[in-house]
Order: C-alpha cells, then sequence, then structure tokens
C-alpha cells in the first residue's frame, strides 16, 4: 500500500535511536543505515519480536540456520557482531541479555508498528513527493508505466505542460518503490539551469556528498548494489545532459530503474519506453446532465476543485458549460483546476465566454504551438488577467526562486514590505496560483513548474526581470550571511535543515550572475556567502568549480590582497588537498591565503590557515615542520581565542605519534580527553574541516595500541566511529575509519578490520574523499596477505597501492607501508626486491624521524634475513628492534620483536634464553590477551613451559 505522504508500508521495530525494518533488512541508527550482516539482521529480528522474553539458543538456530548443523561459534560471533553495531554490551547490556546456559533477551523498549517508511530514508536522500491523494482519469496510464518500469529500465512521460505528467508520474514511483528495496528518490531539474550541474542535482537528491570531478561515478558506487527507483522531473529544458546522464546509469545499475517527465523523449531510441500524456476526456455531448458529465475525468476534475475552492455545486444548467470549457482546454488539468477556481466569482457560462476572449487575444508562447499549449497558455493569461496589479506583479517576481520560498524572499525580490506579501501571496494560493506548505510554524510557497515558467516569460517582457534577478541575488546574500551567523550557534541538523533549500536558489542566483560582467561583484560575493554551505552538503565539486571561476576574477575585480581573495583561497586549498591530494597547488593556495589574513588582521582565517597548513605538513611527512606551524597556532591562538588551543593540542598529539613520542602523545590526549571541550560540541562540532573530539579518539587509538592496551585501543576506535556515524559530517567518519582499519588489523582481528575497511573504501568512493582512497586499498591488499598468503595479485595490490599514496602524495607512515609489502615479498620468495623494499623502508623512517613504526620496520628486515638463513645478523636486528621499542614505549612492537627472536632462538634449541626474553614482556600486559600477538606469546611460552627443560613459565 502507498501512502499520500510518499511512504510505504513496512513492519518497523523501534528502540533506542535505531528502527529495524525487517522486510527491507535494513537497520537505520537515526537516518544512518548500520552495515550488519544478514544472519545477525536474522537474530536481531527474533528478538525484537519478543521484548523481555527468553529466545533460546535452539529457536535461534532453527531460525536463522533453519536447515544447516552449525556450531554454538557461529551464534556467539553473530550476537557479538549484533552488540557491535548496537553499541552494546554484554555486561551491563543496553539491549541484548545473555541467559547463561539457556539463550538471550532482548532488554530495551520496543515500539513495533506498522509504519510507512520514507523512499529516501535508506540513503539519506529526498524520498518522493507527496501523491496527489485523488488522481483523475489516469489508472489505465500509471499501470501501463508500472509495467513497463518492469521490463524495461528507462520509462519516459511525456505530455504539454500542465497535462500532469509529474502527478502521474509520482504516482507510479509510489507503487513501484513497494518493490524496490531502496524505495525511490525524487530529482527536480527545474531548479538546474546550467547542464553541467545534472550530476551533482542527482548526487544531491540521492543525499550523496559531491567531493569529486564526476558526481555521476559516486552515484553509481553508491546505488550498485541498490534496487531503487529514480524519478527524474522536468527534464526537457536540459535533455543531452539528462539523457547522457539517464543512459549511464540505465547501462552501469542492475538494480535502478529510472523515470522521466519530460515535454519530449530524451531520444534514447529502443532504450527508453515512452507513454504520451493525453488531455483527460471530456464529456462529447452537447446537453450532458451534470451527473453524466462527471463520469468523465475533465468534468470530474473541475466539480471537485471548484467545490473545493468555493463550495460551488454542478447543476444540470451549468454542466454543458463546464464540458465546453473542458474541451476548449482540450483536458489539460492545470488548466481546468485554474478555471475551476473562478466559480467564486463567475459563472461556468461567464468563464467560458472569457476563455473565449482569452483564445482570440493570446500572444504569449511561439507561433504554431501545439494546440494543447495554446489551451494552458490562454488559461494562464486568463488567470493573469484577472489578477489586481499588485497581485500580478508578485507573481511574475517570485518566479525567480528556483523551489520553495518564505514571505520574506518575497518581500525582498519585489522590495515590497512582508505585511504586503503575506496578503497578497494568500489571495494568489487560494486561486491556485501559488501551492502553500506549512511546516511546523514556517509557511512556504512554491509555483508549479508551469506557472512559474508562465510568469518568468511575462516578467521578462514587462523589462523587470535584471532589477528582480538582482534583488533576488541581494538575498540569496543575505540569507546566506544570516546562514553564516547562525552556524556556530545551531545544531547542525537544524542548520542544514533550515538552509538546504538556498542551494538551488545560490546556483540560480550564480547562473544569472554570469551573464553579464557588470554583475561581477555581485557574484564574488554570492561564491563567497555559498562557502559554507557547499561545504555543510559536502558540494566540494561545485564548491571547486565556483571557488576557481572566482579566483580567476580577483584581480579584474580589483580585489586581489583582500579577504575575498583569502577566503577563495584557503577553500580551493581544502578542497583541493581532500580531492585531488596533497599537492603543491593546495599549499600555495594555503599559504597565499595567511599571507592576506596576516595582512589585513584577520585572525579566524590566520588560525583556519595555520591549522590547514600543519595538516598538509604533518601528512606529506613534513614532521617539524608540522609541528613549528602548529607551535605557531597555539601562539596565535593563546593569544586570539584560547579556546581552540584543543585543535593545536590534538595535532600535536597526533605528531608526537608519528614521531614515536608515544608516552608525550598518550599523556596529551588522555589530558584533553578529561578536559571540557563542550566548546567543539556546543552546537557545531566542525571548526577546522573536521570534528576535534573525533580526531582525538582517532589518534589516541593508535598511541593506545602501541602502549600495549590492544582492547583500549580497539574500544577507542570502536567509540570514534560511533560517535562520527550520526553526525553526517563526511571528513569526520573517514577520520574515525581511516584510523581504525590499522588498530582492527594490528589486533588480528581480521573480520572486523575487514568491515573498517569496506565501509572506509565505500565512503571514500561515495564522498570523492580520493586523497584516502589508498589507505582502504592497502589494508585490503593487506588483510588478502594475512588471510590467503603472498600471492603475486596481494603482491601487486600492495605495490598498487603504494604507489597511489606517492602519487596524491600522502607520505605519512609510508616507512610501515614498505614493511608490509616487504613482507609479503618475502614471503613469495622475492627476497631481492623484499631487502630493497625494508632498506627503503629503513632509511626513510630513519630520515625522517619515524619512530613509531621504526622498531617494526627493523624486526621485518629481520625477518627478511632470517628466511635467508642470516641467523645471526636477524637476531642482532631483532634485538635492535626490542631496544628501540623499549625506547619509545611501544610495548606491542617490542612483543612482535621478541615472539620472532623466541621463535628464533627455540630453532637453535636456546629456549631457556627465548623463556627469558619473552616471559618479562608477556607479563607487562594487562589486557589484550585474545588478540593475536598475545596468543602467538603464550602459546610459545605454554611449548617452552612443557619443554624437555623442566622450566615452567
Amino acid at each position: 500500500m502507498t501512502s499520500d505522504c510518499g511512504e510505504r508500508t513496512a513492519r518497523s521495530f523501534g528502540f533506542g535511536p535505531f528502527l529495524l525494518i525487517p522486510e527491507r533488512q535494513l537497520l537505520l541508527n537515526g537516518e544512518v543505515p548500520v552495515r550488519i550482516g544478514g544472519r545477525a539482521l536474522d537474530i536481531l529480528t527474533a528478538l525484537v519480536e519478543r521484548p523481555g522474553e527468553i529466545v533460546s539458543k535452539q529457536e535461534l538456530f532453527a531460525r536463522v540456520w533453519p536447515n544447516t548443523i552449525v556450531e554454538e561459534a557461529n551464534l556467539k560471533v553473530n550476537i557479538n557482531a549484533l552488540r557491535r553495531a548496537l553499541g552494546d554490551g554484554p555486561e551491563p547490556a543496553k539491549y541484548i541479555a545473555t541467559v547463561t546456559g539457556r539463550g538471550y533477551r532482548f532488554i530495551a523498549q520496543v515500539q513495533a508498528a506498522e509504519e510507512g517508511i520514507s523512499a529516501g530514508t535508506a540513503t539519506g536522500g529526498q524520498g518522493l513527493p507527496m501523491a496527489v491523494a485523488r488522481i483523475f482519469g489516469r489508472a489505465g496510464v500509471i499501470d501501463a508505466i508500472l509495467h513497463d518500469l518492469n521490463v524495461s529500465k528507462i520509462v519516459s512521460v511525456v505530455g504539454t505542460g500542465g497535462v500532469g505528467k509529474t502527478t502521474v508520474a509520482v504516482a507510479a514511483a509510489h507503487e513501484a518503490s513497494r518493490r524496490h528495496a531502496y524505495g525511490a528518490t525524487f530529482v527536480d531539474l527545474a531548479k538546474i539551469s546550467d547542464p553541467q550541474f545534472v550530476p551533482t542535482a542527482i548526487a544531491y537528491a540521492l543525499g550523496l556528498g559531491v567531493t569529486g570531478g564526476d558526481p555521476l561515478s559516486s552515484v553509481l558506487r553508491a546505488l550498485k548494489l541498490q534496487e531503487k527507483i529514480l524519478l527524474f522531473d522536468n527534464c526537457e529544458h536540459l535533455l543531452p545532459s539528462v539523457a547522457t546522464a539517464v543512459d549511464r546509469l540505465a547501462r552501469q545499475l542492475d538494480g535502478v530503474h529510472i523515470l522521466t517527465t519530460s515535454r519530449e523523449p530524451l531520444g534514447l531510441g529502443g532504450a527508453e519506453r515512452i507513454h504520451r500524456i493525453r488531455g483527460l476526456e471530456c464529456d462529447p455531448s452537447e446537453r450532458p446532465a451534470a451527473d453524466e458529465a462527471c463520469k468523465f475525468p475533465a468534468v470530474e476534475l473541475f466539480a471537485t476543485r471548484a467545490t473545493e475552492r468555493s463550495g460551488y455545486r454542478l447543476t444540470d444548467a451549468d454542466a454543458a458549460a463546464v464540458a465546453e470549457i473542458c474541451r476548449r482546454l482540450d483536458g489539460n488539468a492545470l488548466a481546468i483546476e485554474l478555471a475551476a477556481t473562478q466559480t467564486a466569482a463567475f459563472s461556468p457560462a461567464r468563464i467560458l465566454q472569457m476563455l473565449d476572449e482569452s483564445f482570440r487575444l493570446l500572444n504569449l508562447g511561439p507561433l504554431g504551438a501545439p494546440q494543447r499549449q495554446q489551451s494552458l497558455l490562454a488559461t494562464l493569461d486568463w488567470s493573469y488577467s484577472l489578477l489586481s496589479e499588485r497581485e500580478a506583479a508578485l507573481l511574475c517576481e517570485v518566479s525567480v526562486f528556483a523551489g520553495v520560498f518564505s514571505v520574506d524572499g518575497a518581500a525582498a525580490v519585489s522590495n515590497g514590505g512582508p505585511a504586503e506579501a503575506t496578503n497578497t501571496l494568500a489571495k494568489l494560493a487560494a486561486k491556485s496560483l501559488l501551492v502553500m506548505d506549512t511546516n511546523a510554524d514556517l509557511v512556504t510557497y512554491r509555483l508549479l513548474e508551469t506557472t512559474r515558467a508562465y510568469c518568468a516569460e511575462r516578467l521578462r517582457i514587462s523589462g523587470e526581470d535584471q532589477a528582480v534577478r538582482c534583488r533576488h541575488a541581494e538575498h540569496v546574500c543575505a540569507v546566506l550571511e544570516q546562514a553564516a551567523s547562525e552556524w556556530s550557534q545551531r545544531p547542525a541538523h537544524e542548520w542544514g535543515a533550515a538552509y538546504r533549500h538556498v542551494v538551488d536558489d545560490l546556483r540560480v542566483a550564480l547562473a544569472w550572475a554570469r551573464r553579464d560582467e557588470a554583475n561581477r561583484s555581485l557574484r564574488i560575493r554570492l561564491t563567497v556567502a555559498g562557502l559554507l554551505l557547499w561545504n555543510h552538503f559536502s558540494l566540494i565539486q561545485e564548491c571547486h568549480v565556483h571557488v576557481s571561476r572566482a579566483v580567476e576574477e580577483l584581480d579584474a575585480a580589483g580585489l586581489a590582497g583582500t579577504a575575498f581573495e583569502m577566503k577563495f583561497k584557503l577553500w580551493l586549498g581544502a578542497s583541493t588537498m581532500i580531492t585531488r591530494g596533497l599537492k603543491t597547488a593546495a599549499m600555495a593556495a594555503l599559504q597565499r591565503a595567511s599571507e592576506i589574513a596576516n595582512q589585513i588582521g584577520d585572525t579566524d582565517y590566520r588560525h583556519r590557515c595555520l591549522m590547514l597548513i600543519a595538516a598538509f605538513e604533518l601528512f606529506t611527512g613534513e614532521y617539524d615542520s608540522g609541528i613549528r606551524t602548529i607551535k605557531t597556532f597555539a601562539s596565535a591562538a593563546a593569544a586570539d581565542d584560547p579556546s581552540i588551543l584543543p585543535e593545536g593540542e590534538v595535532h600535536l598529539g597526533i605528531a608526537d605519534l608519528f614521531l614515536g613520542r608515544l608516552q608525550d602523545a598518550q599523556h596529551r590526549l588522555e589530558s584533553l580527553q578529561l578536559r571540557d571541550l563542550r566548546y567543539f560540541n556546543r552546537s557545531y562540532s566542525v571548526r577546522y574541516l573536521a570534528d576535534i573530539v573525533i580526531l582525538l579518539e582517532c589518534a589516541l587509538s593508535q598511541v593506545l595500541w602501541l602502549r600495549g592496551l590492544p582492547d583500549s585501543a580497539s574500544r577507542t576506535a570502536a567509540a570514534a566511529f560511533e560517535r562520527a556515524r550520526p553526525g553526517h559530517h563526511h571528513l569526520s567518519l573517514n577520520n574515525a575509519l581511516t584510523y581504525s582499519c590499522p588498530v582492527f588489523y594490528w589486533c588480528g582481528r581480521y573480520e572486523e578490520c575487514d568491515q573498517y575497511v569496506e565501509l572506509l573504501a565505500e565512503h571514500v568512493e561515495r564522498q570523492g574523499l580520493f586523497t584516502r582512497r589508498p589507505i582502504a586499498s592497502f589494508y585490503r591488499a593487506a588483510l588478502a596477505h594475512e588471510k590467503g598468503g603472498a600471492s603475486s595479485d596481494t603482491v601487486d595490490s600492495l605495490k598498487e597501492a603504494i604507489e597511489e599514496f606517492r602519487n596524491v602524495n600522502y607520505l605519512v607512515r609510508m616507512p610501515y607501508y614498505l614493511s608490509v609489502l616487504a613482507d609479503a615479498l618475502a614471503r613469495a620468495g622475492r627476497f631481492g626486491e623484499a631487502e630493497a623494499t625494508i632498506l627503503t623502508a629503513v632509511k626513510t623512517a630513519r630520515a625522517r624521524s619515524e619512530g613509531w613504526c621504526l622498531p617494526e620496520v627493523i624486526r621485518v628486515h629481520a625477518s627478511i634475513l632470517a628466511a635467508q638463513d642470516q641467523t645471526r645478523e636477524a637476531e642482532a636486528s631483532l634485538m635492535e628492534s626490542i631496544e628501540l621499542a623499549r625506547d619509545i614505549g611501544a610495548l606491542s612492537w617490542r612483543l612482535r620483536a621478541a615472539n620472532d627472536l623466541a621463535k628464533l632462538w627455540c630453532a637453535r634449541s636456546r629456549r631457556d634464553d627465548a623463556r627469558k626474553i619473552l616471559l618479562p614482556i608477556y607479563d607487562e600486559f594487562t589486557e589484550g590477551f585474545q588478540t593475536r600477538d598475545l596468543l602467538v606469546a603464550s602459546d610459545l611460552l605454554a611449548k617452552l613451559a612443557s619443554s624437555g627443560d623442566g622450566r615452567a613459565a
């Protein structure tokens, strides 16, 4: 069943922040899908169906593995995965309690319902518009469209303006979405005037960040495994670009079906099924009775709308005139509705007479336009002629808005006051020339696309077009400047909801401003005003396009060296770092922004520039330079704004980590954890590209593992991910995933690591954060190496990832990456390449003082030596590794080297020495005894204890 609100009925279970929809195999945390295996999801469903009851292990086996004999360990693994996904612990449990020896009980309160779930929820995108409650005369065509959507990838609904294409398509999409696991998404192209932004509009509608140069690639990756309906509305003015995008999507996405509305087909040949929407059927008889006339959908629509608007009831006496009105309007639904609204003032006979006059006087529209188009234009022209001068003027003025607008917006473009605008808008809405929407306390208005196009043409003919569009652009500037002032005061989700619609008006305003060089200064102001908006919604590629254009105009506009150049260069540098790599052009832009900030005394942007420059330096391996820049930042912040000092402290902690100052890093980061950092979470937690609290937890997780606290490290990494996941801030979530992968890899928790790696890979592609892509590629290859051995494919994948690191200049941790490659080469018997690779790693680590991984790099060198029977050299290298690890406080690396040395000595019958080197290091651990290296050590010590020398471990 499909509701009028763009929803479809599904069984759902709500608990805490989660919503489980079993029929969709979907678990949501807020609006974010939770990655979880199918069996774990089945277990969760079985538990929430019976909250408070004990569900036995036998029942779960029968439910989840009905035809398979499995061990109890399988159930435990899935229960543990489920608890991690819910952020739950065995003791004290919030959701799933273990009943020892019997089974499990779901202990949280559950709200079960047959609920409508928005089609856009699963992806965070835009669901379908509200379906029209009652559609006249279109059941057959809707059924035909549904049939074609089952057998064809592309279905186009074609017809003249106002005939009801969108109404029909939305109704069909609602019904079709019931058969698609990910529902439907609506892409309104009426708001797009520039063909190059069609892919961006598609990604935006799907809730995808657009940071890469090819937004459609992000769409393809995001929808690769989804079954979904995409509805592209109002394609006619962008046909070539839309056709190209639709063709590419249809060819590469097996589960996606595309429905379009346009005044003409896309022109994709046999791949496109076309449904031409004609006017509603009219009563052909000359003198019908009212009840007979109403059997025809055109008359039924007129009568229904007339009753709704004015209380008019169709009589036998008026039936002939109404039937003739519908025939004259060729059954055009919008034209009929507009005519029906006039029954409040005129009889049907008078309405018919006025329509005839409008047809004779019609002078708008192209010569030779189709009769149906002429009919709609005549109706609009006639409706327009009945307006007062002020009503007509305002209706044309608000046509410059891309979508919804407020009373204040209408007042701004009309150069009038809010009270007058409120009164006039209400009158226009009553005449069906505007659609009024009420959301909470906010009233907004919008024009139907056909009416908007008519009024925009009227505005152009009046000669007022340029003045009104200038006022519109100024209004957009003012709204975005107000948004900027609220950005640090309002919760991020609330701020985004309030200003999301401005993206479309910003596009319209910029497109208009670009047409005339006289608008250069306004164009630049608009671009500055849009910076926060683009970055909030991850429209980084769109931001990059406009900022690049603006930078080219600064000299001609006389704005070189001003705050405008400073802001553009900062965001140009930042977007380049994120999407194209840590390139010299990015650093040059940041340094120029910093220079201007110093010259004009803008302390906020000085701080921003310093922090981005420091990040650039740290992640290109220039640690000394990075530390100097952070200290400059800290000195400036202490004088200008002490509240931002934790930004510098966290980055100093990261620098300490890279340099191997692990005790300092742990102390610095844990001390920050104890401080009141509410400033960063007060309203909008991201001030310098990423959430500093999440970044703190990310860095600390790696420090804790190195220091010999693997369980704490895993918990901290998971906590960072859980904190980042509901926030919808892409770079912060990416940080959490980036730092989590190595922690779980080092712990030997490969299944969990694999989950984080795949999440990272998907997120990088989805959001276009391509500088981070090699991290996912590297750990994917490293996991394959650990699970399947050193195949040539694995070695090649590691090499490709390392080369990709170099291509984007992401050089931090390079010695460690090289050591993993060297180990894989050695295991594959390619000792010459392995030796050359590990020596490069050692040299690089020493040259850059990258002390955090030097003990591990030397340990890998020792393993390569040992594999070539260079035992004495291997032993010396392992001793060096142990001492280096001791010096920097890296207990985990020390254990790993001790494990190797103990194995080496055991092979040489030095069991007592092996025990003496390994046992004291093992005893220093207080946790993590189920992680890989500790299990290896425990097994070694057990073997040594049972050996013939009679010594107990």
